[in-house]
């Protein structure tokens, strides 16, 4: 997670992530494909005011335009109907299955930008502070995914460093497998002792007792006001459209 400068990340995390929670529910309970076309553009509005360069938001957003194309041709082809519009061998696409496709398709999509804009935006200290604070989240579990998301660039950098001292070696594996096994073991190690580490500095300092909070996040008027807002116009689009 990472936190930018635009007015969407200004907004109180554990807000904004019950009114995209909220769009979800949305996008999950309807089987219009017109609605869900107006989810999906209200999503895209959201990434739109992420505060993303356009060049940069293309960039992110390219694996997911696959995986949609995906999705799809597999849901088109391969479903059922009774109204056939193409067949070719093994292929054979309905009116029936082709809607199902928008739809799957659509509804896949508005999910990953919904998840793009919170993740965009949003710092994961604040989001867990929300948490503890708005959502009465218990301190242990909380902190504990916190240190979690913590752990993923510290992976990247171990795996990264086992891969050049094994490339410096001149390790090779003959079986992909094997590779895998030669990489996550030492991780796996590492992993252990560091979380052991963080257990001991966490007892030391006295984790359990009366804990105090350098930042506390509130929940101003704007926040309510940005929930209200998405909350009315979601239910709108998926009640008239």
């Amino acid at each position: 997670m990472q936190e930018n400068h635009s007015w969407f990340a200004q907004i109180n995390p554990s807000v904004k992530l019950a009114a995209l929670l909220y769009v979800m529910l949305l996008l999950i309970s309807t089987s219009r494909l017109q609605v869900t076309f107006a989810l999906l553009v209200l999503a895209a509005v959201g990434v739109c005011c992420s505060g993303w360069q356009l060049s940069t938001l293309f960039l992110r957003l390219m694996p997911y335009s696959v995986l949609f194309l995906l999705t799809f041709w597999m849901m088109a082809t391969f479903g059922k109907g009774e109204t056939e519009l193409w067949t070719f061998g093994w292929f054979r696409i309905t009116e029936e299955s082709l809607t199902h496709a928008w739809l799957v398709a659509t509804r896949m999509l508005a999910f990953v930008l919904l998840s793009v804009t919170f993740v965009a935006t949003t710092d994961a200290t604040r989001f867990v502070m929300s948490l503890i604070h708005q959502c009465r989240l218990p301190v242990r579990l909380a902190y504990g995914f916190l240190a979690g998301l913590r752990f993923i660039p510290i992976f990247r950098q171990s795996i990264r460093t086992i891969r050049q001292a094994r490339r410096v070696r001149q390790q090779r594996s003959f079986w992909p497998w094997q590779t895998f096994f030669d990489i996550s073991l030492p991780l796996f190690t590492t992993s252990i002792l560091r979380s052991e580490q963080i257990a001991i500095a966490m007892e030391a300092r006295q984790f359990r007792v009366n804990r105090t909070y350098y930042v506390e996040p509130v929940v101003t008027r704007g926040d309510l006001a940005f929930l209200l807002i998405i909350v009315t116009l979601a239910t709108s689009l998926r009640l008239f459209v």
